[in-house]
């Protein structure tokens, strides 16, 4: 059954965390990984179960990201721990949680949380920012990027609200925007995105923490959720805002550009979407796309940051379609040069 509000999501993650502190799993930390490992990162994932059915090679692929940029962390399986129960099930119905006006993406919540338990936190990676960072905004932010860049190039004119709002919920969409914010946040303590305080509770405990009451003053992990993350990555933070959002937008942009050169090339040419001029036009509109989502994603945060009850929620004016540019990556470079096959669909996502 779909948890319908934040508290049920809570009471999910405990009976599922219960089970695993019945099958031997003593540690938070332990948990967690299991946990997070129901949505990303396994042949049992929710996203694999979407993944593969695009592409076996991408969902390979995007499986053996998520074990390196966690730091090398692979889940134990929960099915034997789980047996007899929808607890799988009901888990993965219930990744994305509204409750009111708030919301909140429990995949991204867990594996953010996961990844600061090691060094990967803030271990730079090629493809562009510190393991968390790619598990959460990154993640999100360069694969929005890279899909407008692959929308564009066939409609020049899309939109870059796109990114932000879809039929689909994915790349920053609120719900997935609220669940990276949450994995900077939860058992922080007084340093966003730094290694989890536990202390003698679980991980349903922690997210209790951060979730319930409602927001108010007296759960200052949720209102302080916009000014701490901005904080964890990079920006100097005012009482109206964020105050070097200039700069903080050109940081952005090049970490945002590097994962959607990556994600495109890892996520769409083994599953032989993107060959051929396809790939090469996708590449020249990388840049600029990513340029205006890091635009869109500060401006946001910004807003947030000043009105912390409020969603953090993209919303119009957008920047216009950037013109194509320069192609920088060798990788879709090289998939230009692979021939197009005729027939394949061009999917959103």
């Amino acid at each position: 059954m779909t948890a319908a509000s934040f508290t049920a999501a809570v009471s999910l993650l405990a009976k599922a965390e219960a089970r695993l502190v019945a099958a031997g799993q003593k540690t938070a930390e332990e948990r967690v990984k299991t946990l997070r490992g129901v949505y990303y990162g396994t042949t049992w994932s929710l996203d694999y179960d979407v993944e593969s059915k695009r592409s076996v090679a991408g969902a390979t692929i995007r499986n053996a990201g998520f074990v390196t940029y966690t730091g090398g962390h692979v889940p134990a399986d929960p099915r034997p721990a789980f047996s007899g129960t929808s607890l799988l099930k009901d888990l993965k119905a219930s990744q994305s949680i509204k409750d009111g006006k708030r919301s909140v993406d429990i995949g991204h919540l867990l594996i953010g949380l996961e990844t600061r338990t090691g060094l990967a936190r803030t271990h730079v990676f090629p493809e562009g920012g510190t393991g968390l960072e790619v598990v959460t905004w990154l993640g999100d932010l360069g694969g929005g990027a890279a899909n407008l860049a692959r929308q564009r190039a066939r409609t020049p004119s899309t939109t870059v609200a796109y990114v932000f709002h879809n039929s689909t919920n994915d790349y920053g969409f609120t719900d997935n925007l609220e669940g990276d914010a949450a994995a900077y946040m939860v058992a922080a303590g007084a340093t966003p995105g730094g290694v989890p305080v536990f202390g003698r509770g679980t991980v349903s405990d922690a997210v209790k923490a951060y979730l319930l009451p409602a927001a108010s003053a007296s759960s200052p992990g949720w209102t302080k959720r916009a000014s701490g993350w901005a904080a964890a990555i990079g920006a100097k933070v005012g009482p109206t805002g964020i105050a070097d959002v200039t700069a903080l937008i050109a940081s952005l942009t090049k970490k945002i550009a590097d994962f959607g050169y990556w994600y495109a090339a890892t996520r769409w040419v083994p599953s032989g979407e993107l060959v051929g001029d396809a790939a090469r036009r996708t590449c020249t509109h990388m840049d600029g796309a990513a340029k205006e989502v890091a635009t869109v994603f500060v401006t946001t945060l910004s807003r947030t940051v000043a009105k912390p009850h409020t969603a953090i929620n993209a919303t119009a004016p957008y920047p216009p379609p950037s013109p194509q540019g320069t192609c920088n990556s060798r990788l879709l470079q090289a998939a230009s040069l692979i021939p197009s096959l005729p027939g394949l669909d061009f999917p959103n996502r």
